[in-house]
């Protein structure tokens, strides 16, 4: 067996006997002994051959197991009796009375428990009460500071957020109403004349003429005319005065048409919408090219006449494609010319 390979070194080791002298202890030659009778079928065997050795050499007078008492913890102790005490001076009994008295501790009555004081029973009782209440003005805290935190966002970009909202819901109006071959383009920022840049929100481009939206997310009555420079906002009691859209979208559809190359009856096809949210209210006679998101699908669709090329569909198609893959950088130099 393996185990016997490595327990018998052991024992050999560790006898109080292995480094004084040759004779090993009566359990290490038990233990070889036995080990030769489990090889014993194979006396070639190393582990035969091995204890066999040990046996005759250190097994012929081996060492006796030293006597010890035995100590068994787990019986109680016999209890001593006082009238079997005596006197180890004089061999006499002793006085009953007097060990007694000696020997048996006198009796420590506990000390009664102090009283609980109203302080701590009122403190147990609101404990709960407070912790909840605790819980709660935590958690009114942060709904706080969230609410204040999103009103600074609102505050710097509330404008550019509704904005956003209101090209998304544009987006999704011209993807659903119009047909696949027209091109739509979003946020397109090109070069204008004066060599300045501009960035248009939205761009259809069909063989029926090219369109151009600006989009405005306004909530309220708007005043204005086509004419005027600035249109009027108000909510309530509060009034906002903002640039008229249709000179605003102007200038976006000059740069349109100087970044394709129109002039002349091909420049009349470059179309100049602006869409409204349905939150804003028209407080005025709006012209033809003014009308509410969800109409702009509608309106793009009157237009059916042909009016450009294949050719000069693919040639367009490239140079906004081009507008459209460096819109990062032109973005950036656009935000630059407002902080110079």
């Amino acid at each position: 067996m393996r185990w016997m390979r490595f327990t018998v070194p052991l024992l050999l080791l560790f006898s109080p006997m292995a480094f004084g002298q040759k004779q090993y202890t009566e359990a290490a030659c038990l233990l070889l002994q036995h080990q030769m009778v489990q090889f014993s079928h194979q006396p070639n065997s190393h582990n035969y051959q091995s204890a066999k050795r040990e046996v005759d050499n250190h097994c012929q007078n081996p060492i006796p197991a030293p006597l010890k008492d035995i100590v068994l913890t787990n019986i109680p102790a016999k209890p001593v009796t006082v009238s079997s005490v005596k006197n180890t001076v004089t061999n006499r009994p002793v006085n009953t009375a007097t060990v007694t008295k000696a020997t048996i501790p006198p009796q420590v009555k506990p000390a009664p428990a102090a009283a609980p004081k109203p302080a701590d029973v009122l403190k147990g009782l609101f404990a709960p009460v407070l912790a909840f209440f605790g819980g709660v003005l935590a958690m009114l805290l942060l709904f706080t500071a969230l609410l204040v935190i999103l009103a600074l966002v609102l505050a710097r970009y509330g404008a550019r957020i509704k904005g956003a909202l209101e090209e998304r819901a544009l987006h999704k109006v011209l993807v659903k109403e119009l047909s696949a071959s027209y091109q739509h383009y979003r946020n397109l920022v090109i070069p204008t004349a004066k060599g300045d840049f501009t960035e248009v929100d939205h761009l259809v481009l069909s063989p029926f003429g090219i369109f151009v939206i600006e989009v405005k997310n306004y909530r309220g009555w708007v005043f204005g005319g086509e004419k005027q420079p600035q249109w009027t906002l108000q909510r309530f009691r509060s009034k906002h005065q903002f640039m008229n859209p249709l000179h605003q979208n102007y200038k976006h559809t000059q740069a349109v048409k100087q970044l394709l190359g129109l002039t002349g009856k091909e420049a009349d096809s470059v179309q100049s919408i602006v869409a409204f949210g349905r939150h804003a209210e028209f407080k005025f006679q709006i012209p033809p090219n003014v009308m509410y998101t969800s109409l702009v699908g509608d309106y793009i669709n009157e237009f059916y006449q042909p009016c450009f090329s294949d050719e000069q569909i693919r040639m367009f198609s490239a140079r906004l494609n081009m507008a459209k893959a460096g819109k990062k950088v032109l973005r950036k130099l656009h935000m630059q010319q407002f902080n110079v």
